[in-house]
């Protein structure tokens, strides 16, 4: 065991362009062939200054698994998770740990951002020491907690404290993302490290997954670093449930992540330079002929991501989405392109039968116009910009097998909708201003409200939104036409997207139904990107919440932004 220091983590970064316009919806090309999608082709690799180049995307893919980086443990067992700066690795582990990470024990070896692996109904427990010189929080993003629980702002560390969560899962089999989150230091813990996975299991999912013969997460053991390749003959071998934790950092010209934001970044949210997976910039899965799942979690702190999947030469590859935020949908959509905000998760089903060994293919990131109208948030010289497209990960096909599954039609039984509410909805506009002379973001025109203490029940003339009894309600968010994106994140409650208007180009034309919504729309959600000049409507059900009084809190998962202030209290009866 030794200390290393911050110098080894992401030894190789390099980004590879793409260039020329986005692809058109799957139901917009097959309407129109004149909508068909184009080759986009890439431009050679450009390498950062001072860094060796990753480019050529042959860093094995970490996996969670039976090792330090993103170890698989399991969630219902209780964890004790400590906020450092000073990770002890072993001296053989690739990648080493970010500057900053959550670092446990798991079978006297130490793990850091550990991938918790839980059942529906079972109990999470984690207690979470602070070892950092400054306040920091645990946030389990999606999790239905009890607001204490589920890490709302303002239940941060201070240095030396510590504190444990206690969560009874109700959530759908799903991803569900945690990271720091204390006002005034989300985006730089987050930036450093701080982030991880939580994937919640159930017999649903578990029984929609065997009909395709993709062995879920954690059904067979721990894993293994790297993705083992099938035996011949032996298809059901290997991983076939594939996590991708994506995040993007700036480096300096040695390679450290530095967390140096600027006013435009304060603004508007940092987008960084290098773009990782699972920690590694240029990852390889080696895959087969069959049925993948791939799970996509943006855990950026500002950058939208438009992925997509192309061939190097840039022709697109068609897939499935199969679930959201929120779990599976009922039945699989087709897509070739969607947006995905921060905090934002997609499942998506990726079928490679038609392919032969050699062939590559890449989840990319396709070009797209980043809307910043309220600042300019860019990655950094030579580097790919929000809007710039990127390629992300290698599939390189190794092997043919025998797959003759039939694509899934129908996935399982999803939840009906809450009842429509009568009467108007409760609208809430987000728009850029000032605040005692200071740029600020203003929710209805006045400063996000977060009250400093940790108590439940909020004085009557704080300026919460407050919610009359425990029923669906309709809420529309609109964004103002001089602003940025913000993914907007209600905690410890669900949401279904009733309808988007004012959506932009790009936006409207992955419109899947006459209400406007795009296909991620159509399922259960926990956090909304709403685009500048952009209303969405969402249908928000508290029947289901925790028990007892609740202090929720909807806010931007622009970590910046949060960072800035924009925290809203909902008092919940």
């Amino acid at each position: 065991m030794r200390r290393i220091g911050r110098r080894r983590f992401l030894k190789l970064a390099g980004i590879t362009a793409l260039t020329g316009a986005a692809c058109p919806a799957a139901l917009a090309a097959q309407a129109d062939p004149a909508l068909r999608p184009v080759s986009v082709p890439l431009p050679p690799p450009r390498p950062l200054a001072g860094l060796h180049s990753a480019a050529t995307f042959d860093t094995p893919l970490p996996l969670p698994g039976d090792h330090s980086f993103m170890g698989l443990m399991d969630g219902g067992a209780r964890i004790e998770l400590s906020a450092t700066s000073a990770p002890l690795l072993p001296t053989d582990d690739i990648p080493p740990a970010p500057p900053l990470c959550f670092e446990t024990e798991h079978d006297r070896h130490p793990c850091w951002n550990p991938t918790l692996l839980l059942q529906r109904g079972a109990s999470l427990r984690v207690r979470l020491v602070n070892r950092l010189d400054a306040p920091t929080l645990l946030r389990w993003h999606g999790l239905l907690a009890d607001w204490r629980m589920g890490g709302h702002p303002v239940m941060m560390l201070l240095p030396g404290a510590s504190f444990e969560y206690r969560v009874t899962v109700r959530n759908r089999a799903g991803v569900y993302p945690y990271h720091a989150i204390a006002p005034g230091f989300s985006g730089r813990q987050t930036h450093q490290g701080m982030a991880g996975l939580c994937i919640v299991d159930d017999e649903e999912e578990r029984a929609a997954l065997a009909a395709m013969d993709i062995e879920p997460l954690g059904a067979s053991g721990t894993g293994a670093f790297q993705a083992a390749l099938p035996s011949p003959g032996s298809p059901g071998m290997g991983p076939s449930d594939i996590p991708l934790l994506i995040q993007d950092r700036r480096l300096d010209r040695n390679g450290v992540p530095v967390y140096a934001p600027s006013l435009d970044d304060r603004v508007s949210g940092l987008v960084g330079d290098v773009l990782t997976v699972n920690g590694v910039p240029g990852p390889r899965l080696d895959v087969v002929t069959r049925m993948y799942r791939l799970r996509l979690a943006n855990m950026c702190n500002a950058r939208i991501l438009h992925a997509g999947l192309a061939r190097a030469n840039g022709a697109p590859l068609p897939f499935l989405l199969m679930g959201t935020d929120g779990g599976m949908l009922e039945r699989p959509l087709p897509a070739q392109r969607l947006f995905l905000g921060p905090g934002e998760r997609a499942d998506i089903l990726v079928d490679l039968r038609a392919a032969s060994p050699g062939d590559e293919w890449y989840v990319v990131n396709l070009p797209f116009d980043p809307m910043r109208r309220a600042g300019a948030a860019s990655g950094g010289a030579g580097s790919p910009g929000e809007g710039e497209a990127a390629r992300l990960l290698r599939l390189r096909v190794v092997q043919r097998v025998a797959y003759d599954l039939p694509l899934p039609v129908r996935l399982c039984d999803f939840p009906a909708a809450p009842p429509m509410p009568q009467g108007p909805p409760r609208r809430l506009h987000v728009s850029r201003g000032e605040v005692m002379g200071r740029p600020a973001w203003l929710l209805n025109g006045q400063p996000f409200a977060m009250r400093h203490d940790t108590r439940v029940d909020l004085p009557d003339d704080f300026p919460a939104q407050r919610v009359a009894e425990r029923k669906p309600e309709v809420w529309e968010l609109s964004n103002d036409a001089v602003s940025i994106p913000h993914a907007l994140h209600l905690s410890g409650y669900q949401l279904r997207v009733l309808e988007r208007s004012g959506s932009p180009a790009h936006v409207a034309a992955l419109a899947v139904d006459p209400a406007g919504r795009a296909a991620p729309d159509t399922g259960i959600k926990d956090t909304v990107l709403v685009w500048p000049g952009e209303t969405v409507k969402v249908l928000v059900d508290f029947r289901d919440g925790p028990d007892g009084q609740q202090r929720a809190a909807l806010y931007s998962r622009m970590l910046e932004c949060l960072d800035d202030g924009m925290v809203q209290d909902v008092a919940v009866p």
